[in-house]
């Protein structure tokens, strides 16, 4: 279907149609042109570089995947008995496959087709009906490329902005949702959507895990994973900010002798410079190392970091980030820049009492419970008092299905807001007495906006991997705490490799100073942005507090100046579609 690209590996851009209502007879037809989507009932565009995997009479697989030995996978139905029906086969896939693909799935006697994306999201898939098709691509981009109308949904937008930490099925975009991970999703009239992926299959039954069967899990599981995804790319450069998590990127490549080198993107000021930290660590792992700094002077708040992307998502700083990744990539000839986006998520990086709840079901009254209670005050820095009303509350919670509220800084009002559902809604599959799965679960969620997959040219997350998402579900949440210290298995798992100052650091600066930067030498071109924008004509904004935002000392401690530059990023990557 495709010819294989012997360059360097590109983001991988798929476009498909598919009958809506009826089977799939001709087959999926290849489509030349990106604009023959327009018309085709059913056919599949692939950009360079990519094939397809068959699945026999079920259908087909595309995209990147591996066996859970990390092993490239030729055929993944290989090994399979018996499947009667879809449903088995997307069971089979989700147990026995993993990486960053979607599956279509045809019923060989119906010859109806249902899309199964992969748990991990690495791989977005987004729709839109029309015309009695189900019209599929990795980005929403793809559509307006092959002609079609685009426009922005501002009800979305609205939503967004009010709770921009939870990825909604819904998109920013008239007409465009984005399909769960995990998730069958059959296109024959009257059939419903099945949840696939289980993660309450992965919540440990029992509490008997210790700290070093944790990290040893967590360092077996990570050298599969990036022995695997650093031989799909070949060269790659991790983008180490000092912390854990790209930290421990690092050191599993290194373990497993792969090919990388190391970047570091830091504020001129000591605030956000991460150098101390990352240059011990490439002298560890003997790799070369890139050092910069963000360039202010090439930060343009009209240009949005994702343009032309579903949802407005980025950070202002992002672009210059990039393009400094970039170059890091092209000194080396590196094919992508690995980050530890998701660590803490995936890491389960909780600071409350709910590993508490978790340790009291499933240890009852024990000394290891009252460790586990220690163990907790070190963490979030409470006394006993303040941390037993932090349990009881977090136990109300639990019984009562609190709510997080909306974020409504400098927003107008409530406004219309478009009825959507979570793009995942997975602590929901687990039961309300796990109350630190849960938690977990909400964390891995909350770093949906936040993760780089297979379609984007340059990044890549690859902590969200399905096995090692698996792998640290599968670990007691109060373990992760043991010690005192957040991320416990992670740092001890590569412990050997890395610097101790890395490994018991818990605290990591960022680029505030250069967001406050240029915050302050643009605020004429803000004000005019927001106040004369698409997002304040739709009547989205509080002119008002705008205005008092804007008027802000920009080294103030209020995080009015970070919403206040997120609004003008959505305006940006509004104007983008526009």
């Amino acid at each position: 279907m495709l010819h294989p690209d012997s360059g360097a590996v590109k983001p991988l851009a798929a476009a498909l149609a598919l009958p809506l209502h009826g089977g799939l007879g001709e087959g999926l037809v290849p489509l030349r042109q990106l604009r023959d989507l327009r018309a085709a009932r059913s056919g599949l565009w692939l950009g360079e570089g990519w094939s397809v995997r068959s699945l026999g009479a079920w259908g087909w697989l595309v995209g990147c995947s591996f066996d859970r030995d990390g092993h490239v996978l030729v055929d993944p139905l290989a090994g399979a008995p018996a499947l009667a029906d879809r449903s088995a086969v997307a069971h089979w896939l989700v147990r026995h496959t993993w990486g960053a693909w979607f599956a279509v799935l045809v019923d060989p006697r119906s010859e109806s087709v249902a899309i199964l994306r992969d748990p991990s999201g690495l791989l977005p898939l987004y729709q839109r009906i029309d015309a009695g098709r189900c019209l599929l691509a990795t980005t929403p981009a793809l559509f307006a490329q092959a002609g079609m109308a685009m426009s922005v949904s501002w009800p979305h937008v609205r939503q967004f902005l009010r709770d921009p930490e939870r990825r909604q099925r819904a998109t920013c975009l008239v007409g465009v949702d984005e399909l769960s991970p995990g998730v069958l999703y059959p296109l024959e009239r009257g059939a419903h959507q099945v949840a696939i992926w289980q993660p309450a299959l992965h919540v440990p039954a029992s509490g008997d895990i210790t700290l070093a069967v944790a990290a040893q899990r967590v360092r077996d599981c990570a050298r599969m994973v990036m022995r695997a995804w650093s031989g799909h790319f070949g060269q790659v450069v991790v983008a180490a900010s000092g912390g854990v998590d790209s930290s421990l990127v690092c050191a599993a490549l290194a373990v497993e002798g792969r090919p990388f080198a190391c970047a570091t993107v830091s504020t001129r000021d000591p605030s956000g410079d991460e150098t101390a930290y990352v240059a011990p660590l490439a002298a560890r792992l003997d790799v070369s190392w890139r050092a910069a700094q963000y360039e202010i002077a090439a930060i343009d708040p009209g240009k949005a970091s994702f343009a032309r992307s579903a949802r407005p998502v980025g950070k202002m700083f992002v672009g210059e980030l990039r393009r400094q990744l970039g170059e890091a990539c092209a000194a080396v000839g590196a094919a992508r820049v690995f980050d530890g986006n998701g660590g803490d998520n995936v890491f389960c990086f909780l600071h409350s009492a709910a590993p508490f709840l978790d340790a009291w079901r499933k240890l009852g009254a024990s000394r290891q419970l009252a460790e586990v209670f220690v163990d907790l005050c070190r963490l979030t820095g409470a006394d006993a008092p303040t941390l037993v009303r932090a349990i009881l509350r977090q136990w109300w919670r639990r019984q009562h299905s609190a709510r997080r509220a909306p974020n409504l800084a400098l927003l107008d009002g409530p406004g219309e807001i478009a009825p959507s559902l979570p793009l995942t809604d997975w602590e929901a599959q687990v039961p309300m007495t796990a109350t630190g799965a849960r938690a977990h679960l909400r964390l891995i969620e909350a770093a949906q906006h936040h993760v780089h997959g297979l379609d984007d040219p340059l990044r890549f997350s690859p902590l969200f991997s399905q096995p090692l998402v698996e792998t640290c579900l599968g670990i007691p949440t109060w373990v992760w705490c043991q010690g005192g210290i957040n991320r416990a298995p992670a740092r001890a798992a590569f412990a050997a490799e890395l610097p101790a100052a890395i490994t018991g650091r818990v605290a990591k600066a960022g680029p505030d100073t250069v967001m406050r930067a240029v915050f302050a030498r643009d605020r004429v071109r803000l004000r005019a942005m927001l106040r004369d924008g698409l997002l304040a004509g739709q009547g989205l904004l509080d002119l008002a507090a705008i205005d008092a935002a804007l008027a802000l000392d920009p080294q103030a401690d209020d995080d009015r100046i970070y919403r206040l530059l997120d609004l003008v990023e959505a305006e940006a990557w509004a104007r983008s579609w526009s």
